[in-house]
């Protein structure tokens, strides 16, 4: 009896050291992945999906329970990365056209704007269909990062569009103005809490 009863914890010992150093090699293998506002300004549009996917993100589908690393979703359309684990973290969308190639990047809090000065005075002298010239003689590009960049037309390159978050302060909320460019042009406007 004392024979089979220490089997049987040996057994369930080896079964559950074996079953934790899986789970250690996973967490190893996926605590090593970071994704970065490097690599996402890195993959060119025009790129085909699974080259995205295999090659250039090279990312775990999930992170691993109670690791902080980052980790990417393949959805339909999309591959979406996190830098991390956990709430507001920064991310990465890349967007394909139903041919596969990537035309459309977006992110949010990869980027800080250097000198976040936004106000409502000068969010108000912006105007619908200013160029980009006058537009950054209103706003300072210090305030300002891109969201998105998208290639709509793909080959084309009409249709270009840049949006801009511009900050009024430095925090996870801060008052914000947005601002889209389409080829060159201000197409829209949108300000949240400025003063």
């Amino acid at each position: 009896m004392k024979k089979a009863w220490r089997a049987a914890v040996t057994c369930v010992a080896v079964g559950a050291a074996m079953l934790g150093g899986t789970g250690a090699a996973q967490a190893a293998q996926t605590d090593t992945f970071s994704f970065t506002a490097e690599e996402y300004a890195a993959v060119p549009f025009g790129t085909d999906r699974a080259t995205v996917w295999q090659t250039v993100v090279g990312a775990p589908t999930s992170p691993p329970p109670g690791s902080a690393s980052g980790w990417c979703e393949n959805s339909t359309m999309t591959i979406q990365c996190f830098t991390a684990s956990g709430d507001y973290v920064p991310y990465g969308n890349f967007n394909f056209n139903s041919a596969g190639k990537l035309v459309s990047k977006q992110n949010e809090l990869l980027y800080k704007p250097v000198k976040p000065s936004m106000t409502l005075a000068k969010y108000n002298k912006v105007q619908l269909g200013m160029g980009e010239t006058q537009f950054w003689s209103v706003v300072s590009k210090d305030s300002c990062v891109v969201q998105e960049e998208a290639y709509p037309n793909w080959p084309a390159t009409t249709g270009h569009k840049l949006a801009y978050k511009c900050d009024a302060s430095t925090g996870l909320f801060p008052p914000a103005a947005y601002f889209d460019l389409t080829d060159g042009k201000v197409t829209y406007k949108y300000q949240r809490a400025l003063s």
